[in-house]
């Protein structure tokens, strides 16, 4: 960026911007209504998570299929991500899923535990409240499905009973992991 408009730069901070995002906003790449909308949300996230001891009852899974958004299945990602956009939806039963994660994704504890907590209640805030969060991505790792962004959605939408969920695949990985799912199909 050449110049700097300090001015636009402040008011963006001033909103809630961390200052990388706000200049990714000034370069007009990354929407200011959407990045706003994002922080937002975390803010309420975590005012509504702050004295939330149990786990929400009653949360339904929502899942943003929006391509422009699916650079957000990196957690933290950017719009430019090379290939983002070129990712695969699928549909999956979660058991089956779940019989084909490597060890690495699987899980011993729910996602309420402490060590979890934060980011899970990120999620099940937005689902609280109708809004939807990317589906994760999936990757193979050997003979085993590796769950590459997304592994506290995924978690949070099993302990809420979830059976079948979307996923990110990107095409390189699409024929072993329909090989590995023998229930999943493209949407």
């Amino acid at each position: 960026m050449a110049d700097l408009d300090h001015a636009e730069f402040a008011r963006l901070i001033g909103l809630g911007l961390p200052a990388s995002t706000a200049l990714l906003v000034l370069e007009g790449v990354r929407d200011e209504d959407f990045e706003v909308a994002h922080v937002e949300n975390g803010r309420r996230a975590r005012e509504w998570c702050a004295d939330l001891a149990a786990f929400p009852q009653g949360l339904e899974p929502s899942w943003d299929l929006a391509p422009e958004h699916f650079y957000l299945a990196l957690d933290g990602e950017h719009p430019g991500l090379p290939g983002a956009r070129a990712w695969v939806l699928i549909l999956a039963d979660v058991p089956e899923v779940l019989g084909a994660l490597n060890y690495v994704s699987s899980r011993d504890n729910d996602p309420w535990d402490e060590g979890h907590r934060l980011k899970s209640c990120g999620t099940a805030y937005r689902w609280s409240v109708d809004l939807p969060v990317t589906p994760p991505l999936l990757a193979i790792d050997k003979t085993r499905i590796h769950i590459v962004g997304g592994m506290h959605r995924f978690h949070l939408a099993v302990a809420c009973g979830a059976t079948e969920m979307p996923f990110l695949v990107e095409p390189a990985a699409l024929a072993a992991i329909l090989a590995l799912l023998p229930s999943a199909r493209m949407i």
